[in-house]
């Protein structure tokens, strides 16, 4: 398998486009793959659409010789003669017409099928690929993918799919319509491509690079949008609209741009085919007239060889814009194969059993970088003892939340190893992991639905009781304010997209109810109360210390408050730890987080 992931996100895709023969192998395992039987109904409707065609144009061409008076085999001469060729032609013609339609709808349909089958199993690998190659591609990426990628393959094969199989098919058979004529007309059917095979083949090779450039561009394009779309909020509040559109319009340009560097190579291959076409079209001419002046051929064979030449003008120039169109296609089908071969990606070994009680979690000299940039975490050791608490304070930067990820398994480390009940995570499929660690962000992403539905993506078997106890643990009792204002249709209040928003603090308390319905040996909270007003803080931070008690837990504190309550304070600075104890060590201490801690509360105390 070809797919793999790049270092440089700045220049390159991150998942390189799948080759031909993957694209080839996935396509085959797809459950709508034709069989036997549409290949050979397909392949009969080709030969005869492509038979018509030679046949006709042939038949067109030894007209001549009745005209002159000559005899032509299976038509006699004359006037019965011509009669009889020119029904002949039109039957040709008219097999020609009902196959080429008969040959798009079953191609067509057999695409169709195609696509849904794809789309599926690339949404079927996303989600089950490990997480860290998913949030490299980023969520641009992975829906250029699913949708502009797969459209692209499927309208290509709408467009010309059709055409260029019998483009691609003319030109053998008009070779052995021309040698049937004439063996000497082989000269020109050898000497031409070898002239024009070099430069047609240069042009072609830089296709692909440029396409998936384009791709690329688009992508990051998308992701950009995306990432604006996301934070309008902020970028309102930090007044940055001027940036946030410069941004945007830096990447657009750049799509822009890398779809100009495709232009010429079109202009290329399409130069290259009027040469191509105009020599072969004069090469035949003048054959054609030496062969007859030397009694060779008849005149109406010489003008069936320079019909069928004639006929190749059209598919000539369709090849080469074809070839240029299909390249499209085949990259941007290569971009969803290696999207749907991205779960070959996982680690493929025994699974462990789930952990069972509070497991113990270490860290063993990690180390972490993104591509390109500086060690965010570098040589770091630690263990979080089982069934405690531990709160990482630090500022923007230290690498907490990166920490955070790494145990989580959003991200891989470079160096060292993050064990959890002895168990390595990199030898096992993250979904393991996902199992065993539950990470709560600042982030929450609520299901379109009922309540209820989103509860149950947790527990599909949980009665309502269940539910509501679960919500209740976290302070949305049916008897709060928070359920009496936000939820009044209790468990089929309609959540998520295209409903009402609720309040952060309310979509946080239903994220950490979901907790306590999958029920994680192991629980990682990411400031995930930092979006709860002051006035609301306290309710969700006391929920987040209900849920917290007796799993593993590592809070990333946004305030000291967070902190204070837990087991032990790990204060980061740079990727390493800085300080290590509980808050009443620390404080002895009267170091830093003495510092940081006199400067939190001080203001609380009046000083």
């Amino acid at each position: 398998m070809t797919t793999s992931l790049s270092g440089d996100r700045r220049h390159h895709d991150a998942l390189a486009p799948a080759s031909v023969r993957d694209i080839g192998r996935c396509i085959r395992s797809l459950p709508s793959f034709p069989g036997a039987g549409w290949w050979l109904l397909t392949a009969a409707v080709f030969v005869l659409n492509l038979g018509s065609m030679t046949g006709s144009s042939t038949l067109l061409g030894r007209s001549v010789d009745l005209i002159s008076g000559l005899a032509v085999p299976g038509f006699g001469s004359g006037r019965d003669g011509f009669t009889s060729l020119l029904v002949a032609v039109g039957i040709l013609m008219f097999l020609e017409l009902i196959t080429r339609p008969a040959a798009a709808y079953l191609i067509f349909s057999a695409t169709r099928r195609l696509t849904v089958d794809l789309r599926r199993r690339c949404l079927a690998a996303t989600l089950e690929a490990p997480i860290p190659d998913v949030l490299e591609l980023g969520t641009g990426n992975v829906m250029t993918r699913l949708t502009k990628d797969i459209d692209t393959a499927y309208r290509a094969v709408q467009s010309i799919g059709t055409r260029f199989i019998v483009t691609t098919l003319m030109f053998p058979f008009t070779f052995v319509a021309l040698t049937l004529i004439s063996p000497w007309y082989l000269l020109l059917l050898i000497l031409l491509p070898a002239i024009f095979a070099v430069p047609v083949k240069r042009t072609l090779n830089g296709l692909p690079a440029a396409t998936n450039a384009l791709s690329t561009a688009q992508a990051r394009r998308n992701n950009m949008l995306l990432d604006t779309i996301r934070g309008m909020p902020t970028i309102r509040a930090f007044g940055v609209r001027a940036w946030a559109t410069e941004r945007l319009e830096r990447n657009s340009w750049d799509a822009v741009q890398r779809e100009a560097d495709r232009i010429p190579l079109f202009l290329r291959l399409i130069g290259t085919g009027y040469l191509a076409y105009g020599l072969l079209l004069a090469s035949a001419i003048a054959m054609s007239t030496h062969l007859v002046t030397q009694d060779m051929l008849t005149t109406g064979e010489a003008s069936a060889a320079v019909v069928l030449v004639v006929r190749l003008e059209m598919h000539v120039f369709n090849v080469l814009v074809f070839t240029g169109e299909i390249q499209n296609a085949l990259t941007a089908l290569g971009r969803a194969v290696s999207l749907a071969l991205l779960s070959d990606n996982a680690v493929d070994a025994p699974v462990p059993g789930d952990c069972t009680g509070c497991p113990e979690v270490r860290i063993e000299n990690v180390g972490f970088r993104y591509p390109g940039g500086a060690p965010i975490i570098d040589d770091l050791s630690l263990t979080l003892e089982p069934g405690t608490m531990t709160a990482l304070v630090g500022a923007s930067g230290a690498g907490k939340s990166t920490l955070a990820g790494l145990i989580a398994g959003l991200q891989r480390p470079a160096t060292g190893t993050i064990s959890i009940d002895g168990t390595d995570t990199s030898t096992v499929p993250d979904t393991w992991t996902a199992r065993q660690v539950a990470l709560i962000s600042q982030e929450v992403h609520l299901f379109s639905g009922t309540l209820r539905e989103d509860l149950r993506m947790a527990t599909p078997d949980a009665d309502d009781a269940t539910l509501t106890a679960a919500l209740s643990r976290v302070g949305l009792a049916p008897d709060s304010a928070g359920w009496q204002r936000w939820l009044p249709d209790g468990l089929d209040t309609r959540i998520g997209a295209g409903n009402d928003d609720l309040a952060p603090e309310i979509e946080q308390q239903i994220s950490l109810a979901r907790i306590v319905l999958i029920d994680p040996p192991v629980l990682i909270m990411d400031e995930a109360t930092s979006e709860a007003g002051s006035d609301n803080a306290r309710s969700l931070e006391q929920a987040a210390l209900a849920v917290a008690r007796g799993r593993t837990s590592l809070v990333v504190a946004h305030r000291l408050d967070q902190a204070v309550v837990a087991d032990r304070i790990i204060l980061m600075d740079r990727g390493a730890v800085v300080e290590d104890g509980s808050h009443q060590e620390l404080l002895a201490a009267d170091g830093r987080y003495a510092n940081l801690h006199a400067r939190w509360s001080g203001p609380r105390d009046g000083n």
